[in-house]
């Protein structure tokens, strides 16, 4: 049972939005397309005092293990990731999956994310869209066979504190 969302963004409200969604005891996982956009918004949340780590194919296969048992004790609570975490990896109870980036296509979508509600449990989706983009990745969606709702959203919207709150 995964609930699924478009958020509808302005491009420089991206970091304020992915840094409300990030807040809490959840477990969040966050994909971006590139290993300088995992590294930098890793390292943005966790100056902004929220917990985080990158993964991504610069890291030594030791540094991966390490920054995913991080997120797998609690030591952070959110990884901030490549699509090497989209396939091969479990780490239990993810309860949100952002698409910061979104996905290239209706398969790696499914796979990002399958990463949340697993094993019963519940979960939820956020796909970060610039309007520009919207039509595209509905149709992406569509492929991929989910329902969804749409919401346009800013890092103050009462619709996002709302979300967030859930």
């Amino acid at each position: 049972s995964i609930d699924h969302h478009l958020f509808v963004i302005n491009p420089s409200h991206r970091h304020g939005i992915i840094e409300a969604l990030s807040t809490g005891d959840q477990k969040t996982l966050v994909f971006t397309r590139t290993r300088a956009a995992a590294r930098d918004l890793a390292d943005h949340l966790d100056r902004r005092g929220i917990p985080a780590v990158a993964l991504h194919g610069d890291l030594s296969q030791n540094q991966r293990q390490r920054n995913l048992g991080k997120l797998t004790t609690g030591r952070v609570n959110v990884l901030v990731a490549t699509d090497v975490a989209a396939r091969g990896i479990h780490v239990d109870d993810i309860a949100l999956v952002i698409h910061a980036d979104s996905a290239e296509d209706h398969k790696t979508y499914v796979h990002r994310s399958g990463r949340t509600g697993r094993a019963g449990k519940s979960g939820r989706v956020v796909t970060l869209v610039p309007t520009n983009r919207q039509r595209s990745i509905s149709w992406l969606l569509e492929r991929a066979g989910v329902e969804w709702t749409t919401t346009a959203v800013t890092a103050q919207s009462p619709e996002l504190a709302a979300f967030v709150t859930q």
